[in-house]
């Protein structure tokens, strides 16, 4: 029997792209778990906080412990012949007794956002990790790219996608919570954090006085208090703040927007817009990272980011006939479909085994 152990501390983060990663491949390998076992010879086992106990079925192991402990983790009570580190933040970093050790990494955003000192060490953190591991793969080919641009690596690495999960047969209502929200809206979704440039969504609503735009996300800290802020100031009040949703409110957000705007400046992969691709609805992007490879020919890009020509574009974009038509909004589907979580998990196991020479 050969010991799979794969470290899943980023469920703890539900709202951010690594925790739904890590929650959407560890309950598909939970339920494929007995299958593996019969027909490969492969156990699984997930190091888990305490709270989240059981989470992922009946049929894999977990080792339990706190953030603080994490580090009890080196002396592994048992065999290990692969070591899965989902992604380049993982909180547990090494299990010695493991035969090979797979990173997956996301992105290199701190080359972005980091500067001086604090993007020095990140630097020499990331490099260690990338010495000291034995396989490697990227959820973008521009992640591959950035990677390989910035650091030194001679792993054969390879490009799995991640998923997007399909809400849009979800069974939906009008959040009752929210109150009463504007018909016909634009949506933006996704943690707030400086990289997103909501910022620049709320600056740009103020060309836009006859549209109405939805955010919803995570406001606490001092970022979130400066963006509230900047709704406040806006003189076009056309701008209403949504907290962290659950994933029936997602859905009917999506559902019942006009369009999604994601203006990030730097992205891995990107997973809301192709969730709101997966209803059909016009997305606009920037050109940035790795969203033109995740969009295609069937998103709407904005060249210049600066409010006023992002409104001016959107706002004819929204304005042809073809935008909201239904050929299109079956191409935004048929483009979100290539993303499927299902397959994403089958190419991860088919990785596994060939690691493992099964």
């Amino acid at each position: 029997m050969k010991h799979i152990v794969f470290e899943a501390y980023a469920l703890l983060h539900p709202y951010v792209g690594v925790g739904e990663f890590c929650r959407q491949l560890g309950s598909r390998l939970g339920k494929r778990a007995a299958e593996l076992r019969d027909r490969h010879g492969i156990e699984f086992s997930f190091i888990l906080p305490p709270r989240l106990q059981g989470c992922f079925g009946r049929e894999v192991r977990y080792l339990y412990l706190p953030v603080p402990l994490r580090h009890l983790l080196a002396a592994w009570p048992g065999p290990a012949d692969l070591f899965h580190m989902p992604h380049q933040y993982c909180l547990f970093k090494n299990l010695r007794c493991a035969r090979h050790r797979l990173m997956t990494v996301h992105d290199v955003n701190f080359m972005y956002e980091k500067e001086g000192h604090k993007q020095r060490r990140a630097i020499r953190r990331f490099q260690h990790k990338l010495d000291r591991i034995d396989h490697v793969n990227y959820i973008s080919r521009f992640a591959q790219a950035d990677t390989c641009r910035h650091f030194h690596t001679e792993l054969p690495g390879r490009v799995i996608y991640n998923g997007a999960t399909d809400l849009s047969g979800m069974e939906t209502a009008r959040p009752a919570r929210f109150g009463q929200l504007p018909e016909n809206f634009l949506f933006h979704i996704s943690s707030l954090q400086p990289k997103k440039n909501v910022a620049l969504l709320i600056d740009m609503m103020r060309y836009l006085p006859e549209e109405k735009l939805v955010i919803a996300g995570d406001w606490q800290g001092s970022h979130g208090q400066a963006l509230r802020q900047k709704i406040d100031a806006l003189p076009t009040r056309n701008v209403l703040a949504l907290p962290n949703v659950s994933e029936p409110e997602k859905a009917w957000l999506y559902s019942a927007c006009k369009a999604f705007l994601y203006p990030s400046l730097c992205e891995g992969f990107g997973l809301p817009p192709v969730e709101a691709m997966y209803f059909g609805k016009p997305v606009f992007l920037s050109t940035l990272t790795s969203l033109p490879e995740i969009g295609g020919k069937e998103a709407f890009y904005w060249e210049t980011l600066l409010p006023r020509p992002m409104a001016e574009k959107l706002a004819e974009t929204l304005a042809r006939p073809g935008t909201l038509a239904a050929p299109k909004a079956e191409a935004l589907k048929r483009r979100a479909a290539r993303f499927d979580w299902d397959t994403c998990t089958e190419q991860y196991i088919r990785y596994y085994l060939e690691i493992l020479g099964s």
